[in-house]
């Protein structure tokens, strides 16, 4: 991983291989960032990519093989147990003709060629509280 402060925001390159959820909270961790939003694009494999399932108050991840483009990935920093606790969504077309894209929450997905990606961190400190109700752990804004 590579970075990049550009003013009040940083430029990430993850490297081929490397892990994007762990990486994205290490960076996030070693700078003490308490709450941050970020986007990227590039390319992923390996990835588990899920949906949460309100009535059954559980994840459900699949895995899925081959390269994938990230056509859009959005996501947050926020603290959980005073860590920072990356929650990111993206949108991947496959890497062939048929260009299909399946979009969801990223669980884990390693670098197929690069990801690029833009982190902004807030001022502010962000954190997550257990919605007993939804039994996630949700902003607490």
């Amino acid at each position: 991983m590579q970075s990049r402060d550009v003013g009040a925001s940083f430029f990430i390159k993850l490297e081929r291989g490397e892990e994007v959820i762990a990486t994205l909270t290490d960076f996030c961790t070693r700078r003490g960032m308490r709450a941050g939003v970020f986007q990227g694009i590039g390319a992923v494999e390996r990835i588990q990519i899920g949906y949460y399932d309100l009535g059954k108050r559980e994840y459900f991840f699949r895995r899925e093989e081959g390269v994938f483009e990230v056509a859009s990935m959005q996501g947050n920093v926020a603290l959980v147990e005073e860590k920072p606790f990356i929650h990111a969504h993206a949108v991947l077309s496959r890497c062939d003709e048929s260009l299909e894209c399946i979009g969801a929450h990223i669980k884990e997905a390693y670098v197929a060629v690069t990801l690029e990606i833009h982190m902004t961190p807030l001022e502010a400190s962000l954190s997550r509280k257990l919605d007993d109700s939804i039994g996630l752990k949700l902003l607490n804004i």
